[in-house]
């Protein structure tokens, strides 16, 4: 009898560490991962599984993006067929995202490439591979929100002591041993602006005042060598100055205000002063009907024509919408572009769509960084992160491609969040797939199009899925549904209506 000789299987390693921290170590945790998985393969040489050349390591990148090397490199190397198995330590070197991981999924499936984790043993050719992988990426996401709100936490009971944790330092200040201290180049412009403020009464002559004046902000070098400030003062960042407790010794958190460990620079009196200023200017506003076109001025069509915002009335209701010149000077608007976009829809797509890129592509960040800006997202109002963080949207009738105001974003964050971050580049674009279909009045529905991950269900739904698949399997095969519902100690109809809602589920 003649043995059958195995099908050759060429299998890549991929490595992956979160930080840079021990890289340049003789033998680090990239050569640790990629040790196991060495063995691991020579472990299954019978099978025909071989180790190729190419090296797929990615030092010091996140989990949370798919934007690594390494990872890019080996995507090309499966598209153009020359991997069969991909190899990792463990499955969170890959991703810790659900949504990328699905991503992934997809590649492997379109390519018939295997994924293995050694120290897991899981492979994705098998359905229960898919499913308790799907099971353990749950969990891991769970760990992270659980780190996640370890670290609010940690920064709540830190500044209830009235520590500085970070961030760009405040006008008049400088950070030594992560500690703020008065950095007396710029004690007396923070000064002057909290004098001239209460002298004018109005940030809006102030800023006029030190424009003519030639006053900019302070110029400030990053670790990394990138340079920031030196710019004309805005009328927020004026704002942001005049309201902040540091200046007499105080840190704020969360509507809270605690006692610092670092020296004021403001007079309590004068503080005070410019916050009763500020109040007696501040205008009360009822807004009858919320306003939508937060994006106004930055909506183009693929020729370059700009939409304007408009609105219609119904039954007491306003109505938002972004219309196109094209419609609104000739009556017309040429075939293959879109005429008429809902406010409401476009706005929370791009909001939600730009968030969700920035937790990917966010620079020279930490990761408890990125975790501290996700979760206080909501102190970024809508309006605040699309006008100052959106610099073009062009409207494709199957895509949208938004261009990213970098130094936009960046205040931004300063401001609400008091983080500095870099953004990937000056201009980022992001293109966004999507559909379109009319819907009662010719109303616009905008919808991602990406494809749901069926797996992605709570545990009561995934479990009649599985449940309701089975048993159809075994109606399929020949058995009556009195049969099966004898073996499973239940009545016909249940069987029929878990079979029912096995091919509704795959059809949501």
């Amino acid at each position: 009898m003649v043995a059958m000789k195995s099908i050759a299987k060429r299998c890549a390693v991929y490595t992956r560490k979160s930080t840079e921290e021990g890289l340049e170590q003789d033998f680090n945790s990239l050569h640790a991962q990629r040790e196991a998985c060495e063995a691991y393969i020579i472990s299954q040489r019978s099978e025909g599984w071989h180790l190729v050349s190419e090296e797929y390591d990615d030092g010091g990148y996140s989990g949370g993006t798919l934007k690594r090397p390494a990872l890019e490199r080996l995507l090309e190397d499966i598209k153009a067929k020359k991997i069969d198995i991909v190899v990792v330590y463990k499955i969170d070197r890959l991703t810790r995202s659900l949504m990328d991981f699905s991503k992934l999924v997809e590649v492997f499936d379109e390519y018939g490439v295997t994924f293995v984790s050694v120290t897991q043993s899981f492979n994705t050719t098998t359905s229960m591979g898919r499913l308790t992988l799907n099971m353990l990426l749950s969990f891991a996401q769970f760990e992270r929100e659980v780190t996640s709100e370890r670290i609010r936490d940690k920064m709540a009971a830190s500044k209830k002591k009235g520590m500085w944790m970070g961030g760009v330092s405040p006008l008049g200040y400088k950070v030594e041993n992560r500690s703020l201290i008065a950095d007396e180049a710029h004690v007396d412009l923070a000064r002057h602006i909290f004098d001239r403020y209460i002298s004018l009464k109005s940030v809006k002559p102030l800023k006029q005042e030190l424009d003519a004046k030639g006053i900019r902000t302070p110029i400030k070098m990053s670790k990394n060598g990138n340079k920031s400030g030196g710019v004309f003062f805005s009328r927020g960042a004026l704002y942001a100055i005049l309201k902040n407790p540091i200046y007499i010794g105080k840190i704020a958190h969360k509507g809270n205000i605690y006692d610092g460990q670092h020296e004021g620079i403001i007079d309590e009196a004068v503080w005070h002063k410019a916050q009763a200023i500020m109040s007696s200017n501040r205008v009360e506003r009822k807004e009858v009907t919320r306003s939508r076109h937060l994006l106004q001025g930055s909506v183009f069509d693929k020729e370059g024509n700009a939409y304007s915002p408009t609105y219609t009335s119904r039954k007491n209701k306003k109505y938002c919408y972004y219309i196109s010149q094209n419609l609104l000077n000739f009556k017309d608007h040429p075939n293959g572009l879109i005429a008429r976009l809902p406010a409401h829809d476009f706005e929370d797509l791009i909001y939600k769509t730009v968030w969700q890129h920035l937790s990917h592509a966010l620079k020279d960040s930490e990761l408890s960084t990125i975790e501290y800006i996700n979760a206080n997202q909501q102190r970024i109002t809508m309006k605040n992160f699309l006008r100052q963080g959106i610099k073009k949207i062009e409207v494709h009738l199957d895509n949208i491609f938004i261009t990213l105001n970098s130094s936009g974003l960046k205040e931004v964050f300063d401001k609400y969040l008091n983080v500095s971050v870099t953004v990937e580049e000056a201009t980022c674009h992001i293109d966004l797939p999507y559909k379109t279909r009319r819907k009662g009045h010719g109303a616009i529905v905008i919808a991602t199009g990406e494809k749901k991950d069926v797996l992605d269900l709570p545990p009561d739904e995934l479990k009649k899925l599985v449940q309701g698949i089975s048993w159809r399997d075994d109606y399929f095969s020949g058995m009556t549904l009195k049969e099966i519902a004898q073996r499973e100690n239940c009545s016909d109809r249940h069987i029929s209506q878990m079979i029912k809602r096995s091919f509704d589920i795959l059809a949501a």
